[in-house]
């Protein structure tokens, strides 16, 4: 099920301070469902050896590196989001991790069950709903930040009621919680609970699209831009917020503070309300939540995955992204000269780490 904590519960063992002695050498990597054997290794082997590897041409010198930098070493690596299950990629993928100390360890977070009973050699842990009172305790912490609940019987009692709709998901009652934190009217609190988006059969939590619906305006363009990352995208706050600046969704600052300070306030609000995702120095968006920006962002904005070809696009397509191929060129891409009114052209790799591909020198004349 999504949304129910699989990768905060990772997160919480990967960096557990106890670990620090037991794993000489550790790696994250955000596999979603673009599950690539030669950008996996490379970002398991980057992380391992804190450098990028990109003079490593060819897969079998990856491994081969791989297999020499684990060979009688502790490591633990996470695997978050796995959706392939073919275990020939996957027998693949660990040939050269067997090299390393027995008391190594793997972490897969998955909704398959095939995918956990292929790749486990012990067994699964599936984690359930939380429970109401935990559900409450977590919404509690965020939306009344420093204060005691108690202090606010009418609330609470709105408060408990709103979090019985979330279903027991974490990314739901966290997302709420953001929204309403620090609110004190009672107005507030029912408007959330008697909200007929409540109501609503989609794919979708209900939750998760009130949270969006009571953004301020100029936080729901913010947003939906980013409906252009592909899933699992690690970005940097600082190419966001002067994305945005760029493209004049940052409010005009009315104090002494800068553009900038305004955009980085936009970034935290987004963040507070479970938008986006802390990951080391990056961030990321759950899946939930990237679906969401994709559904609110309709045909404005538009990405094209690296294995796929642009047949047609909507006129009204104002922000395009795709994700690099190895060599992009200019025939996949004629279609754009339909839209109207483009404002970006922007690529983005499936790791973060790779950002050059080979471009036709026709795009200057697109």
């Amino acid at each position: 099920m999504a949304g129910i904590g699989k990768t905060t519960l990772a997160q919480f063992v990967y960096n557990d301070a106890r670990l620090n002695d037991n794993f000489s050498m550790r790696s994250w990597v955000c596999v979603s469902d673009a599950f690539d054997i030669s950008i996996i290794t490379k970002k398991i082997l980057d992380d391992l050896t804190s450098s990028d590897n990109d003079m490593i041409s060819s897969f079998n010198q990856l491994q081969t590196k791989l297999k020499e930098m684990v060979a009688g070493k502790k490591f633990l690596i996470v695997l978050d989001d796995v959706w392939n299950d073919n275990y020939i990629d996957w027998d693949i993928l660990r040939r050269p991790l067997k090299a390393g100390a027995l008391e190594s360890r793997i972490i897969v977070t998955t909704r398959n069950d095939t995918v956990a009973s292929m790749m486990g050699t012990i067994a699964s842990h599936f984690l359930e709903q939380l429970s109401f009172e935990d559900c409450w305790s977590l919404f509690a912490k965020h939306a009344f930040v420093n204060r005691d609940y108690m202090a606010y019987p009418e609330l609470e009692s709105i408060g408990r009621e709103i979090v019985k709709k979330c279903g027991g998901l974490p990314l739901a009652v966290k997302s709420l919680g953001g929204l309403l934190r620090s609110k004190l009217k009672i107005e507030e609190w029912e408007n959330i609970l008697k909200s007929k988006i409540w109501d609503l059969d989609r794919n979708i939590p209900p939750a998760l699209r009130l949270s969006y619906h009571y953004l301020p305006s100029h936080l729901k363009q913010c947003f939906a831009l980013c409906s252009i990352f592909p899933k699992d995208y690690e970005f940097q706050k600082k190419k966001l917020v002067r994305l945005w600046i760029a493209l004049d969704f940052v409010q005009q600052p009315k104090s002494n503070n800068s553009v900038e300070d305004e955009g980085n306030d936009c970034f935290h609000e987004l963040l507070s309300r479970s938008f986006f995702q802390r990951l080391d120095s990056y961030f990321v968006m759950h899946d939930l939540i990237h679906d969401l920006a994709q559904d609110i962002s309709g045909d404005f904005c538009f990405r094209l995955d690296y294995d796929k070809k642009l047949v047609h696009i909507s006129e009204k397509v104002c922000y395009f992204s795709y994700v690099l191929g190895e060599y992009d060129g200019f025939e996949n891409f004629r279609v754009l000269n339909e839209v109207k009114c483009l404002r970006t052209f922007m690529s983005y790799s499936r790791d973060r780490r790779l950002d050059r591909c080979y471009l036709d020198i026709k795009f200057v004349t697109l």
